[in-house]
């Protein structure tokens, strides 16, 4: 393998070129399609895999079937995954799954082994390079753990909508560096889109006419079933051709918020900064959003039964 391949993986751009050549010479070039694992959860695990192009899924089971999945990260170009196998041979705690044409450096325990022990210097520079790179995945994971554990208070102990949903929105924009923020939700018998929580916008009367109606990048947005992470708002179709309604940044973050079939809403996060957002930060408020999904309903339905409680003893009265 030629050592400048490996210049496209951040982890391994400090190495000095002696260290990349001895690297390259025992990495293993993979190519995956498409939704094809690379391996399954309980694999043994037997290498760590360097990201040179494509996309990779990190997903659990959640359940006693292999359909039901959580993912755990969206791994890039230059990201590495399934290093754990370098140090203690367990089986794999987790699935990886290309997402569209992927190609990967394996490198194998075995190769590890040979390129510590016959070239210790470029086996350090993989290690401390680890290292550096593990702090930032610790403090993402840290940042997830507690917009789960503060949207879940939240959902307990919030007396109203309104206040879940400032929760809801305040952690997420904390988590991803969103210098703004918006939830809309759209009432059960009509067909707008009310504001119910905002981070950083000062609203005008005009703004939240056209919020309502939908107008925007609310109206591709509403599309997007899965989710979409714009990374510039002006250059990529159809949001550049959306009429604006004055606080959109360029980088564009929107989750539909969606249960049984039901469109409830939608999550908007904006920056300033290009590349603040990444695809974890996407998945990230994908899971908050099917909360999010569950708390409305769930207030939706408390509301019925308080309407027909208030029924029933105006009834009796009668």
């Amino acid at each position: 393998m030629n050592p400048d391949a490996l210049k496209r993986i951040a982890l391994l751009r400090a190495m000095d070129a002696e260290a990349l050549t001895r690297l390259a010479a025992v990495l293993e070039a993979r190519t995956f399609a498409d939704s094809q694992r690379i391996f399954q959860e309980g694999d043994p695990g037997d290498a760590m895999y360097f990201i040179a192009s494509g996309t990779v899924r990190i997903e659990k089971r959640t359940g006693a079937t292999a359909d039901a999945v959580k993912t755990l990260a969206v791994l890039e170009p230059g990201d590495y995954f399934g290093e754990m196998a370098l140090f203690d041979q367990q089986p794999r705690s987790a699935a990886a799954v290309a997402t569209g044409a992927t190609e990967l450096f394996r490198l194998s325990t075995t190769s590890f082994g040979v390129l510590h022990g016959s070239a210790g210097h470029a086996g350090l520079s993989v290690l401390f390079a680890m290292i550096r790179t593990a702090g930032e995945r610790i403090r993402r994971l840290n940042a997830q753990v507690v917009v789960y554990d503060e949207i879940g208070k939240a959902i307990g102990e919030a007396k109203t909508l309104d206040e879940l949903l400032d929760v809801v929105l305040r952690q997420l924009c904390r988590a991803t560096l969103a210098d703004w923020g918006l939830i809309v939700v759209r009432p059960q018998f009509a067909d707008r889109l009310d504001v119910r929580a905002t981070v950083n916008l000062a609203l005008t009367p005009g703004q939240k006419d056209a919020i309502a109606g939908g107008q925007g990048f609310l109206m591709p947005a509403r599309r997007e079933t899965e989710g979409r992470l714009v990374a510039d708002l002006d250059a990529l179709e159809p949001y550049k051709s959306c009429g604006r309604l004055g606080f959109e940044t360029a980088p564009l973050l929107v989750m539909p918020v969606v249960v049984e079939g039901q469109d409830l809403g939608l999550i908007a996060l904006g920056a300033r900064p290009p590349g603040t957002f990444d695809l974890n930060d996407l998945n990230l408020t994908r899971g908050v959003a099917r909360q999010t999904a569950q708390a409305i309903l769930n207030a939706r339905h408390r509301e019925e039964d308080q309407a027909r409680a208030r029924h029933g003893r105006q009834f009796v009265r009668f």
